[in-house]
């Protein structure tokens, strides 16, 4: 059985970011409460500020995902929603799979398609046992998309 999680200096990057960026909209809330200087400036970043938060919190919430191959299936959970979604292998319709050649490295993407029309996204840099859920997929998912 493979289990495949994000990886945890992804998550803590973006926790530090999410800290970083709610502490800052906090102290522009209170300098724009208590000191009239530079009114419309803190008026336009707080939020601005606030609103890139909550995105970026949106897409680490949702994106949290633990995915399981092994017994001819893939299992996805997210644990946020507490969503489990159940693939047998032969309802794969497909998968590929991305490189980007960067300055630090290769960036590769696995995508998988299945029955629902939905697609699964892992990753090198954001998941853990990439190579082998792609050694995975090349045995068991004879085809590629």
């Amino acid at each position: 059985m493979i289990v495949s999680k994000p990886k945890t200096q992804t998550l803590t990057a973006l926790t530090i970011f999410l800290v970083l960026c709610f502490a800052s909209f906090f102290l522009l809330l209170n300098s724009l409460l208590k000191e009239p200087a530079y009114f419309y400036v803190k008026l336009i970043l707080t939020p601005l500020v606030l609103v890139i938060g909550l995105l970026v919190l949106g897409k680490l919430l949702g994106a949290i995902k633990v995915v399981k191959f092994g017994d001819n299936k893939i299992v996805a959970f997210y644990p946020i929603s507490r969503m489990r979604t159940t693939i047998n292998v032969s309802d794969v319709l497909g998968w590929h799979e991305e490189v980007v050649k960067t300055k630090n490295g290769d960036f590769r993407e696995v995508k998988i398609l299945y029955t629902k029309k939905k697609i699964l996204k892992l990753s090198n840099r954001e998941n853990t046992e990439y190579d082998a859920v792609v050694k995975y997929l090349k045995k068991k998912v004879k085809f590629k998309k």
